[in-house]
């Protein structure tokens, strides 16, 4: 390997008492695209972030095409053509497609703005007005124009942070196609973070592996190291549990009965007649490609969206007029797939978020208690294995797989009747995986009706009883697990109805 863009020699970065980087050397070539692979907490996005400019290491050195660098922001890091994404979207919401990929001042494309799009529009396969505004879009549509701000904005060194996390499979092998044609055609240099030994063997060319905050190996060829060589690097020996179905299953918990939802903004009818029964012990799998009413079925049911039609019953309460407090009384619990900012509150410390949901168990008379909520979040990180650098640092600190742990933990602890879970497993490890997966079990076992809404099949059909199939906001086919295979559940998820 040759032409060599970027090094690292000896990063080092810490939280509080937690080494997040120890001693990490790392190196990027030119026009290849690598793979970062690691368990949550491995280290992966802190490099990532010191490269970006968000972290700043308190030892170790970066150079860039041999020339050393101190990367004080991300503004500057920018100016060197790094550009990250990140697992959160930073996109402006109210502001067009256009407005967010010509923001920055450092844009090369602005001039001569239509041409770009349109060459980047068909590498992406983004089928899109320039002027459509970004809530408009599907998780996987913003991902695209997050990936094509960073190309705008002159960044050759592109980092990638679990992009396939919010992908479909389908939208996963454009994004392949779209990054090959990046990496040859435009000579960028690309890494993708992740823990997914399938897609370190589909995507990358390159692929290097971090432990607990190190770099146990690097510059590895893919196609020369086999899967059972990085499963050691990165973990060890994985068990992986086989799920039984043949538990008892009770009365119905959960009845959402036709109802449907008009987007108030643009009118635009986003769910239709939308029918569903969950019992006690039971897993119901939600399937569909991102956008088609999946997050306005889980927030009306959650009771975040108020205004639909229809019915929501919970234990043979009619709260369909009710509001998120009244159905926390009723024992449901909700786990949105936008983690930080619906699940849990930005800027905010790791204990205020562990309590947010119980926080009458902490009180001691009007007040909180200190030595209660300490309490309650350390049964969370010793219960669900959460790392965290100390109860008072802000909950963006925490690696994304932590994060979800978190709040996995703090909304399934309380042995809840109804459990709506989107997207539970979205860019966690295999470790974790394993861990989240037993804890749905667990409550199923216990009584507990659960919704699954998920774009992993393979997660659907290993946890779920039945699969319902969402199109367009109406629910077109349904399938037990057992009886069905999961190409017939993706041609339903295209619209195919045979």
């Amino acid at each position: 390997m040759n032409n060599k863009i970027l090094e690292t020699k000896n990063i080092t970065k810490s939280f509080g008492t937690l080494k997040a980087l120890d001693n990490v050397s790392f190196n990027l070539f030119e026009g290849k695209i690598h793979g970062l692979l690691g368990e949550n907490g491995a280290g992966k996005s802190s490099l990532m972030n010191v490269l970006s400019g968000l972290y700043q290491p308190e030892k170790g050195s970066i150079y860039i095409k041999k020339q050393k660098y101190k990367i004080s922001n991300p503004d500057h890091a920018s100016r060197l053509g790094i550009g990250m994404v990140h697992q959160e979207f930073r996109l402006i919401e109210s502001f067009s497609i256009k407005d967010n990929l010509t923001l920055s001042r450092s844009n090369i494309h602005k001039d001569d703005f239509m041409t770009a799009f349109k060459k980047y529009s068909e590498i992406f396969a983004l089928n899109l007005s320039e002027n459509e505004t970004v809530s408009n879009l599907s998780v996987g549509e913003k991902q695209k124009v997050e990936i094509m701000k960073i190309i705008f904005n002159n960044s050759n060194i592109m980092l990638l942070d679990e992009p396939t996390a919010v992908l479909t499979p389908q939208e996963t092998i454009q994004l392949k196609n779209s990054l090959e044609t990046l990496a040859t055609e435009d000579t960028k240099t690309i890494v993708l973070i992740t823990h997914k030994l399938k897609e370190i063997r589909e995507f990358t060319e390159i692929v290097s592996v971090m432990k607990n905050g190190k770099m146990v190996s690097q510059d590895l060829l893919t196609q020369k190291v086999s899967d059972n060589e990085l499963i050691n690097l990165m973990m060890g020996n994985v068990k992986k549990s086989q799920i039984n179905k043949d538990n008892t299953i009770g009365d119905v918990k959960l009845d959402v009965i036709n109802v449907s939802f008009k987007d108030p903004v643009n009118n635009i009818k986003k769910l239709s007649n939308v029918n569903l029964q969950i019992k006690s012990g039971e897993i119901l799998g939600l399937a569909g490609v991102s956008g088609n009413g999946q997050v306005e079925l889980a927030n009306i049911i959650s009771g975040i969206e108020r205004t639909f039609e229809g019915k929501i019953i919970i234990n043979d309460n009619d709260i369909s007029n009710k509001g998120v407090k009244s159905r926390k009384k009723l024992n449901l619990s909700y786990i949105p797939e936008n983690r930080l900012g619906v699940g849990l509150a930005p800027g905010v410390s790791v204990i205020d978020n562990s309590i947010v949901r119980d926080y009458f168990q902490t009180k001691l008379g009007p007040h909180l208690s200190k030595n209660r909520s300490a309490k309650y979040l350390e049964n969370l990180i010793n219960q669900f294995s959460i790392k965290a650098p100390n109860p008072k640092a802000e909950i963006s600190t925490l690696s994304g797989g932590n994060m979800q742990k978190l709040l996995m933990g703090r909304e399934l602890v309380g042995n809840p009747d109804v459990i709506i879970a989107a997207q539970p497993t979205r860019g966690l490890d295999v470790n974790a995986v394993e861990g989240i997966h037993n804890l749905l079990i667990d409550q199923r076992n216990r009584g507990s009706a659960i919704f699954l809404i998920s774009e992993d099949l393979d997660e659907l059909f290993k946890l779920c009883h039945r699969l319902l199939v969402i199109y367009e906001g109406k629910v077109i086919k349904s399938f037990t697990t057992t009886d069905s295979n999961i190409s017939s559940v993706g041609l339903a998820m295209a619209g195919i109805n045979e």
